[in-house]
């Protein structure tokens, strides 16, 4: 489908008329709040906004797909994002061992959604509903990774809390039963588990061998039978 055209309409895998060219189009939907068609925003934050918010509602997870810049500058011309089962994965060598062999999800999904920026512009020049695998149910669309994420004041929550001693599990408990249940709260018990380690690894990665110390000394004095020794080199 080509980009620079702008007369874009919705593609669905029903109701669906052959017009000329031989490409495959339908009218435009009449539920607005699932017609992305023509919809602006004006940044890619808010571009990314609008298409995952649609894909939660329906039911599936979304991902970055190709970027285009006008030539010779480093300003977005054209941006698509696809459903995350889009593709196939690519032919492993099966003489290589392989650790963890993950399970294959990728269908060959072709939903998808092109935006066209023009004078800092963002407009959706084509839209494609056409999937072709199953999609989340209402009670399982808050486990979708496109949708999970954890706010500024609930990241506060969780890093006090595991300040002062209590651990990542029973922080994401409390906040869960703060909000009325987990799917609620917008992330997973493994996210925030992801979320305290890779404080922890900011803390060490600064480069303060202090910092170390003195969280090796908070945990020594949570639990008497935590135990940690150094050893230095000649440079000390």
């Amino acid at each position: 489908m080509d980009l620079e055209e702008s007369d874009k309409v919705i593609c669905k895998p029903s109701n669906i008329e052959e017009i000329e060219g031989g490409c495959m189009f339908v009218a435009r939907l009449e539920n607005s709040d699932e017609n992305l068609l023509n919809k602006v925003v004006h940044n890619a934050d808010e571009a990314y906004a609008l298409y995952n918010d649609y894909a939660l509602r329906m039911g599936f997870c979304i991902q970055k797909g190709k970027l285009k810049y006008y030539n010779g500058t480093k300003n977005i011309k054209q941006r698509e994002f696809l459903c995350s089962k889009e593709g196939f994965k690519l032919d492993e060598d099966f003489c290589k061992e392989k650790y963890l062999k993950r399970p294959e999800t990728r269908t060959g999904c072709k939903t998808f959604v092109h935006f066209i920026v023009e004078n800092g512009v963002w407009r959706v020049s084509a839209f494609n509903l056409e999937d072709n695998h199953k999609l989340a149910l209402q009670s399982e669309r808050h486990l979708l990774r496109s949708g999970r994420r954890i706010s500024k004041p609930r990241a506060d929550v969780i890093d006090t809390m595991v300040n002062v001693g209590i651990s990542a599990k029973n922080s994401y408990s409390y906040l869960t039963t703060e909000v009325g249940g987990s799917e609620n709260v917008g992330f997973t018990e493994r996210d925030c588990y992801n979320h305290v380690n890779m404080q922890k690894m900011i803390m060490i990665s600064a480069g303060d061998v202090q910092s170390l110390l003195n969280h090796f000394k908070s945990k020594h004095a949570e639990d008497p039978m935590f135990f940690y020794t150094i050893q230095v080199d000649q440079e000390n």
